[in-house]
This record gives C-alpha cells, structure tokens and sequence, in this order.
C-alpha cells in the first residue's frame, strides 16, 4: 500500500518493511534510510505528546535504539511499518510523560516533608558511609553483571517507575515473560549482592 506522507514522500509497506527486515539482519544502511525517512515524523508524533524539545530529542533516539535493536518485534500482518514506528513513537513519548509526573508528584511529597524529614536525619558517621558507599558499589556491580533484558526490564521498573504492564506493551512482549525476566533478574540481585 502506497499513501502520501506529511511531507510529499509517498509511504511505501514493501519498501518500509524491507528496511526493517534489513534492520533485523543488521544492515546500517537500511536503519540509516529508515531514520532519514521517518524521523520528522515520529519527531512531531513524539513533540505533541511530550511538548518539550528536549525531551522530545531523546525519546526520538530512543525509539530509533529500541527500532536498531528490536526491529524483529514488527509483524507485517498486525499492520503497516509506519504505524507501527509511529505507535511505537506515541508510546514511549507517553511512558515519559507518565515518568514525568510520577517524579513530579514524589518531588511535590519530599517538598512538602522536607522540613520534618531533614531535621529527622541524623548525619552519617565515617563508617556508617563507607558502609553506604561499599553497598552502593555492590548493588552497581551487580547490576552490570545481569544480562541485558534482566538489566532492561529492572531498570524500567526501578528507575523508571514503569510498571510490568506497560513494560510489556513497550517491549512487545508478553506480560509473564516480563515478570519472569524481572524476578530472575532480582534473584541474580541477591544472589550477587549477598551470596550468603
């Protein structure tokens, strides 16, 4: 199917998806003409979600990472390429959005606690940060040691505050698979962090 693009491109199903097909085999050159096709697009999909340029700049880089990396999560029969980048666009903007306010409404808390809390704080003794500190080293290293969908998925909940559904509908994939990789990836934690 051939339609016209906002811009006077005509947007080609067969064309598009031999680029992601190129994609899913690593071809740079195929992810290079994706982009340069598609990036205003999903550039103003992004944009009038977030209404932010910045933000908008790194949810873009970041779709176009998540396109390098899971381009084989694109099934021709589900619909056409461009709806699904542009999808796929709308759906991160709005998992940054919702990350936005989370981490606003939990600032407005500590704000509004702050003045109790701090004066509640006793101050960390010598020891007592070098014991924070070595924990702290721990639990990086940890981290770096799970594979790469384990640290995926346990950063999006932990630092991102997504939860499983939505990291699911992200990834494209199923929810039990999330929750499996999120408790393999806690239990490689613990085991990591304490052995004993």
């Amino acid at each position: 199917m051939i339609t016209q693009s906002t811009q006077g491109v005509p947007y080609d199903d067969v064309v598009d998806g031999k680029m992601i097909e190129g994609i899913m085999n690593g071809d740079r050159e195929s992810f290079d003409l994706l982009y340069e096709r598609y990036a205003g697009l999903l550039f103003t999909t992004i944009q009038k979600v977030l209404n932010d340029r910045s933000d908008t700049e790194e949810v873009l880089q970041e779709v176009m990472n998540s396109l390098w990396q899971k381009a084989h999560l694109y099934h021709a029969g589900r619909g056409r390429p461009v709806t699904w980048l542009a999808s796929t666009a709308r759906n991160r903007a709005i998992d940054r959005l919702r990350a936005k306010k989370r981490q606003s409404k939990l600032k407005d808390a500590l704000s509004e606690d702050g003045g109790a809390s701090q004066r509640e704080i006793a101050p960390v003794s010598g020891p007592e940060a070098a014991i924070r500190r070595d924990a702290c080293r721990a639990v990086r290293s940890a981290v770096l040691e799970l594979t790469d969908i384990q640290r995926e998925v346990i950063e999006k909940v932990y630092f991102e505050g997504l939860s499983q559904q939505e990291i699911a509908d992200q990834l494209g994939e199923p929810l039990g698979t999330v929750k499996a990789r999120i408790r393999r990836g806690l239990a490689k934690l613990r085991m990591t962090v304490d052995p004993s």
